[in-house]
C-alpha cells in the first residue's frame, strides 16, 4: 500500500512546486508591472535625510554654497539674503525614469543692488558676468550667460524692459566647481507683486528641512532702493541622493 502512495505523493509535491513557482512568478511580474507603470520605490535605497552621511555633506554644502555666494558679491551691499534646505522625489514608472529616489539640495541666495543709474545697467550685468568667471563658473547652456541677456534683452524694443526695467529681464544660469550651480535674476525697483524671483533654473523641493526664504519687507526695500539693477544670486548644491 505504501510503496503506490510514494509516486503519488511525489507527483504531488512536484505540483505543488510549480503552481508554487508559477505563483511567485505571476507576482513577481505583477509587482515589475506595476512599477513601470505607477512607480514605486519597492528595491530603492533606504532614504535618511538626517542620517550621519546626509548631516554630513549637508554641512559642506551648506558651506560651500554660502562661501560662493559671498565670493560673488564681495564689495557690494547685500539687501538680503535667503536659504532653504529640502529635498524632491524622483520618478521611476513608464513615463518619467529619474536618476534618483531622493535627492536633497541646498540653496544660499543674495540680493544685491547694482546701480541706480539706467544706464548703468549693461557694464552692470557684464561685471556680474565677469565676477562669475573668475569663480570659475560658466554658462550651464551655450549662449546663455549675462552677456547673451545684455546683448539680447537689455533694448529700447523688448516690451518687458519697457515696462519694468531691469526687472522684465531673463536669468541666467552658471555650472561651477564643486558641482555647484549659480542662478542670477535680474530684478529692479520696478519688480512687481511681494514676491522675489527665486531662481531661473530653480531646484523644485518636495519636503522641505529648512527654509528661511525672500519676504515682502525684501521686496519694499528693493523697489525703496530706486535701484535700476539688482541681482538675486542664488548659489545650490545637491548633497545627497538615494537610487531605486
Amino acid at each position: 500500500m505504501s510503496t503506490r502512495t510514494r509516486p503519488a505523493r511525489r507527483t504531488l509535491t512536484v505540483v505543488l512546486v510549480v503552481v508554487g513557482l508559477v505563483v511567485l512568478g505571476v507576482g513577481a511580474v505583477g509587482v515589475l508591472g506595476y512599477c513601470s507603470v505607477f512607480g514605486c520605490t519597492l528595491f530603492a535605497e533606504d532614504f535618511e535625510p538626517y542620517g550621519d552621511q546626509a548631516t554630513a555633506a549637508r554641512a559642506r554644502a551648506g558651506a560651500d554654497t554660502a562661501a560662493l555666494a559671498d565670493t560673488l558679491v564681495a564689495g557690494r551691499e547685500v539687501l538680503a539674503t535667503a536659504h532653504a534646505d529640502g529635498c524632491v522625489s524622483g520618478q521611476n514608472n513608464w513615463k518619467i525614469k529619474d536618476t534618483y529616489s531622493h535627492e536633497c539640495s541646498v540653496l544660499d541666495s543674495r540680493l544685491v543692488p547694482v546701480t541706480t543709474d539706467a544706464d548703468a545697467v549693461g557694464e552692470g550685468l557684464t561685471a556680474a558676468d565677469t565676477a562669475l568667471v573668475r569663480a570659475g563658473c560658466a554658462p550651464a547652456y551655450p549662449r546663455s550667460g549675462l552677456d547673451r541677456v545684455r546683448d539680447e534683452y537689455w533694448n529700447e524694443q523688448n516690451p518687458q524692459v519697457r515696462q519694468l526695467g531691469a526687472a522684465g529681464l531673463p536669468g541666467a544660469t552658471y555650472s561651477c566647481p564643486g558641482d555647484l550651480t549659480v542662478s542670477v535674476d535680474p530684478t529692479s525697483h520696478q519688480q512687481r507683486g511681494g514676491a522675489l524671483p527665486v531662481a531661473s533654473d530653480p531646484v523644485y523641493l518636495d519636503d522641505m528641512l529648512q527654509q528661511d526664504w525672500y519676504t515682502a519687507s525684501d521686496a519694499t526695500a528693493l523697489r525703496e532702493s530706486g535701484s535700476e539693477l539688482a541681482l538675486v544670486i542664488t548659489a545650490s548644491s545637491t548633497y545627497y541622493r538615494t537610487r531605486f
